[in-house]
């Protein structure tokens, strides 16, 4: 019999010990997952980057340029739902280290035609395309694998701890990339990427695979549908959706104006990237604070509440003045922590462990495609104001406060 996709992973008995990070990482495999997410998710941001400063340098086009960051990123999203039910079918490490070696592969192959000058505009599309059509395996792979390998008490840690890698890999990354690409060159930096993938999926061969009960299976497809259906019928996984797709609609919002705004200011290209930097370093600590506190029954609370100060943080972005810019986004990585660690817990609280791998796939594609909205919807906005670009970016996560409220109590 198919387990409803209604049910929620009970609790189990509270541990003789309290929870701490340290007790966290002595789970089996909790270090070489980490150390896997960081080095992958510090790769994609290269990557972004990488690709950006390759269509700009080579092809002398800003289209090329955008258009190899939009394929890296759109097919994942597409099939997300067929790589969630490959994940919960046949177990997370394999498909993660298949992933993370067909990255590996396509990086060096650019590699090797940039260096000999035999790259066309084609071949890099393409194979830009197939890297990323099995990203969503490794995003969802690692996202159900923190709250699978902990007890369920020690969610918040091991979210916090999941966070943390990506306000790392948004700090490094791109920094990396560009320090990179102007040293060696464009070739060297995809094969610095190459390594990273590499690397990550050498660490993923010690993590083990976490023994979960799985539903019988009418198909990939069929299971890849049920998926779907599972986070838009469900209340819970579809107002998360929503929430931070919001949200996310105003970050690329942000990530089109605040360039603009700095400029303006007589800043640097240097001080629009220490600003995004001291946005991802600010949700270090914030994370690991929220990942020390029982989010329990307050998960609603704790993200709406967010959202309304984020909304106020960014609305900061109007005062003429790169103090209050470094301000603004520092609240803003502040608050994002708190908001990704109520987040996963809620959704993982939500989601029966045999679904994880469809549910946070899925989510994660319907998240990140906020993204590219707004970026997209940035370019007229600000060509005609600003502050008007501004005032919407800020008035989103308000929205998606409201959004967050219709997630049902229990």
């Amino acid at each position: 019999m198919a387990t409803s996709p209604a049910l929620i992973t009970p609790e189990p008995a509270a541990p003789e010990e309290p929870a701490s990070y340290r007790r966290l990482f002595a789970i089996r495999g909790m270090v070489p997952l980490v150390g896997s997410s960081l080095l992958s998710r510090t790769a994609l941001m290269m990557s972004s980057v990488a690709f950006a400063l390759l269509g700009l340098q080579r092809f002398h086009s800003a289209s090329i340029a955008g258009l190899s960051i939009f394929l890296l990123i759109f097919p994942g999203l597409v099939v997300s739902p067929i790589n969630g039910a490959l994940l919960d079918r046949f177990g997370r490490r394999r498909l993660m280290v298949l992933d993370l070696a067909v990255a590996a592969s396509g990086l060096l192959l650019l590699a090797l035609l940039t260096e000999t000058n035999r790259l066309g505009i084609g071949v890099l599309l393409l194979v830009v395309s197939l890297v990323s059509l099995t990203s969503t395996l490794s995003a969802g792979g690692s996202r159900s694998l923190f709250p699978l390998l902990v007890p369920n008490s020690m969610w918040e840690r091991a979210n916090a701890t999941d966070a943390i890698c990506y306000g790392l890999a948004a700090v490094a990354g791109p920094g990396l990339a560009g320090a990179v690409t102007g040293w060696l060159g464009n070739a060297a930096a995809l094969v610095v990427i190459a390594i990273g993938y590499v690397l990550a999926a050498v660490a993923m061969l010690r993590v083990p695979e976490p023994a979960v009960a799985r539903t019988p299976s009418r198909g990939i497809l069929r299971d890849a549908w049920q998926g779907l259906r599972l986070v838009l019928s469900n209340r819970t996984l579809r107002w998360c959706a929503v929430a931070m797709s919001l949200l996310n609609m105003s970050v690329g919002l942000i990530a089109v104006a605040l360039p603009v705004i700095v400029l303006a200011l007589h800043g640097s290209a240097a001080s629009v990237g220490g600003l995004f930097a001291l946005q991802g370093l600010a949700g270090v600590p914030a994370a690991l604070m929220a990942g020390r506190m029982r989010s329990l029954g307050r998960e609603r609370g704790v993200m709406a509440m967010c959202f309304v100060a984020t909304g106020a943080a960014v609305l900061l972005l109007l005062l003429p003045s790169v103090a209050w810019l470094a301000v603004a986004m520092a609240c803003v990585g502040l608050l994002d922590g708190p908001v990704n660690v109520a987040l996963f817990s809620l959704r993982q609280r939500r989601t029966s462990r045999e679904w994880f791998g469809r549910a946070f796939a899925i989510s994660i594609g319907l998240n990140y495609a906020g993204t590219p909205i707004g970026a997209a919807a940035a370019g007229p906005l600000v060509s005609h104001s600003v502050s008007t670009a501004v005032v919407i970016a800020a008035a989103l996560p308000l929205v998606a406060a409201f959004a967050v409220m219709r997630i049902p109590r229990e």
